[in-house]
């Protein structure tokens, strides 16, 4: 009740196609309210003792009043109809559109907490079951309802009788509904998790269909899908089982009490109390406007109850805040040199779990820091913290002397640039991924971008240049030349801090002099930040940082580190012997620890 109670809030904004939709359906309602009198008349009239008595019958104003309401019932439903399909579609829009809105500003921990498929399966199958309750279930109940009331008062009014008669079985009608109601709601909630389940699955095993392959594991993925399909099919059988099931005794509870109607009426009829014709009117509004519309309120609980478990999903997610968000007084982070500081941060993903202790580092405008370190040591959840991915769980970090705490998220990460080892480009035109570094860049500036990070040579030769879709038209890059892309993008961008994490890691050794020189372009008066970057990259930092469980083990330039004889000679001893025995080959051979 309380999802359904904020449903109709959420509605607020549409008030005006509501009362529309209220009035038409008010309209529709009582233009199939006089078919019963008419039968009546007729009934009465064209008897065999109406003939006789030579009672006169308007056959002619029975035609137009039968056609009259047929025409008006047309136009008004259909005027109803296409503002419901509108009221429907323009709600379905504006939640996808809300819900999507929401979703991009919840933070990261959010996302990796969330399966791709079952975000996407809220955003699209969630909310559509809330177009078909507007569309399908609204307008229903507010006709079945009006009827329902009309019915029942026209009904005491005219033989109070039969209309207790007709009322005996209503409490077996509710005790029907009560004992299915339950066991669907549950039903269709297990069978909602169940399939938001096998939607995380399946983008997942397609997302990865590069592992599932090279493990040939495709069987394996083929029964496990079956398994997950087959518990949705055994749920949506018991669902329907348990509807049918409600509908089949209620329509069974219905004929039984018109079967006592007409029994009870024909008694009066026999008797000379009641006309035919009024019997054949009682009967006309029992089936058609009082058991009918009972009917169907029951079986629009079985759709209120899969729109439940919709709105119950899509408020979860409306309801949830981010961990990360701007202050209400936050300003704009001014364009800035690059000084970045760690003052005393501490920082854990879980309470009582610090992954970074009491690191303080300090880098001037210009400089490039290289982070290293065996996994887990804290260099990744640092360069999370400077984005502010994350917020620090003590001290601070400042850039130019802003806390990130007191700035805009925006205007931060427009001013920090990032190139990963998984490069991620879009399914559109190169153009257009390498545009997104600045969406409102000209095309000589996304070729100026792309000649920078050395990659415009091997766009020209595509089939299409730069209008060329990557993932379709048969196009397929190398990792180097997605990665040289994506250096474009980050050059595009021009922020004034760059990061660098695993960026050339993967690459092969005959594109790293391109890649090399390309990142050089990039990192040229920026303040860098390098995790587990080539040997060359390595050696030329100005700062090389050494973290341990959350700590800075050690810090310095590569000789003095050397020189040290630390944690850092250590690891460079072990990961670099190569290129230490061939100096010539060290920038391809060589890769720090990451």
């Amino acid at each position: 009740m309380q999802n359904l109670l904020r449903f109709i809030r959420e509605l607020r904004p549409y008030r005006g196609y509501m009362f529309l939709v209220v009035i038409l359906t008010l309209i529709t309602a009582a233009l199939g309210l006089p078919m019963p009198l008419i039968v009546q008349y007729l009934t009465d009239h064209l008897s065999d003792e109406a003939v006789r008595r030579n009672l006169p019958v308007h056959l002619a104003g029975v035609f137009i009043a039968i056609v009259g309401v047929a025409t008006l019932s047309a136009l008004f439903g259909y005027a109803l109809s296409v503002t419901l399909t509108f009221l429907g579609q323009k709600f379905k829009y504006d939640m996808r559109r809300k819900l999507y809105a929401h979703m991009q500003t919840l933070s990261l921990g959010f996302f990796e907490k969330s399966q791709t498929g079952k975000l996407m399966s809220s955003i699209t199958n969630d909310v559509a079951a809330l177009d078909q309750l507007i569309a399908g279930s609204f307008a229903t109940i507010v006709q079945d309802l009006v009827t329902l009331v009309a019915v029942v008062a026209f009904l005491f009014y005219k033989n109070w009788q039969l209309a207790l008669i007709a009322f005996t079985v209503y409490p077996i009608y509710i005790a029907n509904y009560l004992a299915f109601i339950g066991k669907i709601k549950t039903t269709h909630h297990e069978m909602r998790e169940q399939r938001d389940m096998m939607y995380g699955d399946l983008q997942e095993k397609l997302a990865g269909v590069m592992v599932v392959k090279s493990y040939a594991k495709e069987r394996f993925e083929v029964r496990q899908f079956v398994g997950e399909t087959r518990s949705i099919l055994n749920l949506n059988v018991r669902i329907s089982a348990l509807s049918t099931a409600l509908w089949t005794l209620a329509e069974l509870i219905g004929g039984v009490g018109t079967a006592l109607l007409l029994w009870f009426g024909g008694r009066l009829v026999m008797q000379g109390q009641l006309t035919a014709g009024e019997l054949m009117a009682f009967y006309g509004y029992i089936g058609g406007y009082l058991y009918g519309p009972t009917l169907r309120l029951i079986q629009i609980n079985d759709q209120i109850a899969r729109a439940n478990a919709a709105l119950w999903r899509i408020f979860r997610t409306l309801d949830t805040k981010p961990n990360v968000a701007d202050k209400p007084d936050a300003i704009p982070l001014p364009h800035v040199r690059g000084d970045v500081h760690f003052e005393n941060v501490w920082f854990e993903y879980e309470p009582g779990q610090p992954v970074i202790k009491g690191v303080d580092l300090k880098v001037n405008a210009g400089e490039m820091v290289a982070l290293v370190g065996q996994s887990g040591s804290g260099k990744t959840t640092m360069i999370q913290l400077l984005q502010r991915n994350y917020d620090v769980t003590g001290g601070r970090i400042t850039i130019d002397g802003y806390d990130l705490r007191d700035v805009q998220i925006k205007s931060l990460r427009q001013q920090i640039g990032v190139v990963i080892q998984e490069t991620f480009l879009f399914n559109t035109t190169i153009r257009e991924n390498i545009r997104y570094g600045k969406l409102d860049a000209t095309d000589e500036e996304v070729e100026q971008a792309a000649r920078a990070a050395n990659i415009h040579h091997v766009i020209e030769n595509l089939p299409m240049g730069y209008d060329t879709k990557i993932g379709e038209d048969g196009i397929k890059l190398s990792g180097g030349e997605k990665q040289r892309i994506a250096i474009a993008r980050a050059l595009l961008s021009d922020p004034r801090i760059l990061i660098l994490d695993e960026a050339t890691s993967a690459l092969d050794s005959e594109t790293e002099a391109l890649i090399q020189e390309a990142l050089d372009r990039l990192m040229k008066g920026r303040t860098c930040f390098v995790i587990a970057h080539r040997l060359s990259t390595i050696v030329k930092a100005d700062k090389i940082v050494v973290m341990e469980k959350g700590v800075i083990k050690e810090m310095g330039n590569h000789a003095e580190l050397l020189a040290k004889g630390g944690v850092y000679a250590g690891l460079y001893q072990q990961q670099f012997r190569v290129a230490l025995e061939n100096p010539a080959g060290a920038p391809q051979q060589a890769m720090a620890t990451g």
